[in-house]
């Protein structure tokens, strides 16, 4: 270290050492530190004022001043090197847990006092006190460090109602698949087409069942026709449907089958048409209402044509309205 720098925190850390250093008494050397060296040149005798400096070995923690003064014949308060923690790579082997970030552990690990090291289970295993995690955090604190430990993650058989699976074994491991086949009639929850799960760290993921297939009966349309029609419609399945002639949809062409049965009821209405509108004439016979292909004739008032040359004529009630429109002109 430069002297001049020496000697401003000699100043500020043992202000009365400068004023002695002409008369004061020399020192012998320094006292030597546990697990610590000095660093500045040795000397038989060192002048009042004057300074060494410690430095603690690797991984051991530096308490008190690096920096020790004589101070007329005696040395100031020097630094202690705190132990560090150990951690016995074979009881991380022991316990199935491992170093993160890959640090290499083929000997003991050491953590310096006041620092902090993850420790995380071996892939295939997870905490013992919380199965849920599979890490866990050691702090140096002068005490000795309680090494978690890791379990592996196993699953049972699981019990399918109303299906089965494959392959069987007696338990298994994290990561491994099974695959599920429901019983007829039955449906895999929650829906997947592989209708796999795997065994994790939770258990069986997803928590699947098998229940109840939701299904939807073809009912016989009246006055219509289902097309491409089947017995069982699938919950999600749609109907399509088309109306007789002369008839139109209650709702609409089609309806899904859902867990509550068909959305709509696949209904076809005869087609009507109101009384034609006619001002300058009058119709035969009069109703409220037409039914398709009805017809009515039309009369229209003298001087009034439906044509040139035609006053009278008939009019149908087609799924368009009425054919030809009722019509008298002046």
């Amino acid at each position: 270290m430069n002297n001049k720098l020496l000697l401003v925190i000699a100043f500020l850390l043992c202000p009365g050492c400068s004023s002695q250093n002409e008369g004061g008494k020399n020192c012998n050397g320094p006292p030597r530190i546990e697990n610590g060296d000095i660093i500045t040149l040795s000397e038989k005798q060192y002048r009042s004022g004057s300074s060494v400096e410690f430095r603690c070995q690797r991984f051991y923690a530096m308490e008190g001043q690096k920096i020790s003064f004589c101070d007329n014949g005696i040395w100031t308060k020097v630094p202690i090197c705190l132990d560090p923690c150990m951690i016995p790579t074979a009881e991380l082997e022991r316990q199935k847990i491992e170093v993160k970030d890959g640090m290499d552990a083929s000997e003991n690990i050491f953590v310096q006092r006041g620092h902090s090291i993850e420790l995380i289970c071996r892939t295939g295993y997870v905490l013992a006190a919380d199965s849920s995690q599979s890490a866990s955090i050691i702090h140096c604190d002068g005490t000795t460090p309680m090494i978690p430990k890791c379990k592996e993650i196993i699953c049972n058989s699981p019990r399918i109602s109303n299906g089965s699976f494959r392959p069987k074994r007696s338990i298994y491991r994290d990561g491994d698949l099974i695959q599920i086949q429901c019983n007829s009639g039955f449906t895999f929850e929650p829906d997947n087409r592989g209708q796999v799960v795997e065994c994790t760290k939770n258990g069986w993921s997803p928590l699947s069942k098998c229940v109840l297939e939701i299904t939807c009966q073809e009912n016989p349309i009246e006055h219509g026709t289902i097309l491409s029609p089947k017995s069982i419609y699938k919950e999600g399945e749609r109907i399509q449907f088309s109306c007789n002639e002369g008839y139109r949809y209650v709702d609409k062409s089609d309806a899904l089958c859902t867990k509550n049965g068909w959305s709509i009821k696949p209904q076809c209405t005869q087609m009507q048409c109101p009384p034609p509108e006619v001002t300058k004439g009058h119709i035969e016979p009069k109703r409220s209402q037409y039914m398709y292909n009805d017809t009515v004739e039309i009369t229209c008032y003298k001087r009034v044509l439906f044509t040139r040359v035609t006053r009278k004529y008939i009019s149908k009630c087609t799924a368009n309205g009425w054919n030809p429109p009722a019509l008298c002109k002046a």
